[in-house]
């Protein structure tokens, strides 16, 4: 199996029109360090959480990504 292409799209999912994205990359890594506590806690509690609990985590995985695109949003490429 050829990996070029499965590394040309993984390339072409962490960047921003051909800039390397690292809030992308960043709620990459904090989206699996999330998805390790939760299934770290339904086995130590044999309980699903609740959904305050999974809203933390799913703010914890994206602030990054989000905080990148509001700024953009709000014209920081613009220097006001």
């Amino acid at each position: 199996m050829k990996l070029g292409p499965v590394f040309q799209y993984l390339k072409s999912a962490f960047s921003d029109n051909g800039t390397p994205s690292s809030s992308r990359l960043l709620t990459a890594v904090h989206s699996a360090v999330a998805c390790v506590v939760l299934v770290y806690v339904v086995v130590k509690s044999h309980v699903m959480p609740d959904g305050t609990t999974l809203t933390g985590l799913g703010a914890f995985s994206t602030a990054h990504y989000a905080i990148n695109r509001v700024t953009t949003a709000f014209g920081k490429d613009r220097g006001f």
